[in-house]
């Protein structure tokens, strides 16, 4: 799998990679990051167990599951991956996950993460995208929708995120 160098709105240069067991320490730190902010994804952190990351990078082969990292001037900023389903009958559909760190949104990463799982989906002949999104992520929504994905349910008041009911909307694309 290639590594890619891309411009971002602002001027920047991002490089887009699968991740590897190196980059455990640094996707973690990113993880954790964006997890405090508590408003864009479910996970609120996972720790400081470098071993335990690094565990769950070697999970991904590649094949059927894949993570990508974004990097800018050698930090890491944004990750994406894309699981398969788990029982047969859903094996078509890869599940996508996303995160971007603050101060690198609404510059082009997740749209060129959200390309390249699509682009990895498509080349292993998955038939369906699907995701998860906070309704209150009216920003992430927009995205998905500009790349063709469309809200297929919503969980109403899935979550409660700072004291605030929020709805589970979920999102899917045929990639045929």
């Amino acid at each position: 799998m290639r590594t890619e160098t891309i411009r971002l709105r602002d001027g920047r240069t991002a490089t887009i990679h699968p991740a590897v067991e190196s980059d455990a320490a640094a996707l973690q730190e990113n993880i954790n990051a964006i997890g405090a902010e508590i408003d864009f994804i479910l996970t609120e952190g996972v720790g400081n167990d470098v071993g335990h990351e690094k565990e769950w990078v070697r999970q991904f082969d590649g094949m059927s599951s894949v993570l990508f990292v974004s990097e800018v001037d050698g930090k890491i900023v944004g990750q994406a991956d894309v699981h398969p389903g788990r029982p047969p009958k859903e094996s078509h559909v890869g599940t996508l996950g996303i995160a971007i760190r603050d101060g690198y949104r609404e510059v082009g990463l997740g749209r060129a993460l959200m390309d390249r799982c699509l682009e990895w989906m498509r080349d292993r002949e998955f038939r369906k995208a699907s995701l998860e999104v906070f309704s209150t992520n009216e920003r992430a929504i927009a995205l998905y929708k500009s790349l063709g994905f469309q809200i297929e349910g919503v969980r109403p008041a899935q979550y409660s995120i700072r004291g605030k009911w929020v709805d589970d909307v979920l999102m899917g694309k045929w990639l045929e």
